[in-house]
């Protein structure tokens, strides 16, 4: 499977796989075009899309701050899971921002539905990440 991550361009066909890959997720006000463009588009934030066969399977938001990276909205569509689509996506996501001088990505628990925690907890370690609290931290 070859899959590629990439910050996405406007298109039609993001917006439709960003509906899916977020329903659930995010509430139907920011599932509109305009707020999924928002999304993809605010400054001073990273956003990462992984594509295969023309579909956007996962996605996942980055701030930065100093030597270090923030995930919020990491979401890989539930028919594509335990695929390995996830783990490629932080791998090329970490490689990217190692490029761009960040030494340390964390990802916060707090956000993150009850529901979802214990499949992020065991995804999270898999992919080199330590728990401290209820924040993930991985040094780059």
């Amino acid at each position: 499977m070859r899959l590629s991550v990439f910050s996405p361009t406007s298109s039609p066909q993001l917006f439709i796989d960003l509906k899916k890959l977020y329903h659930g997720y995010l509430d139907e006000q920011q599932l509109t075009v305009e707020a999924l463009q928002t999304l993809i588009s605010i400054p001073n934030k990273l956003f990462f899309t992984t594509l295969f066969n023309a579909r956007h399977l996962g996605a996942v938001q980055v701030s930065i701050q100093q030597q270090k990276a923030e995930l919020t909205l990491l979401c890989i569509r539930d028919i594509t899971r335990r695929r390995g689509v996830g783990k490629n996506l932080l791998r090329e996501v970490e490689k990217q921002l190692q490029e761009r001088g960040i030494n340390t990505v964390q990802l916060s628990l707090t956000d993150i539905k009850e529901s979802e925690q214990q499949g992020l907890k065991h995804f999270m370690l898999v992919c080199g990440y330590q728990l401290n609290g209820q924040i993930f931290l991985k040094e780059l």
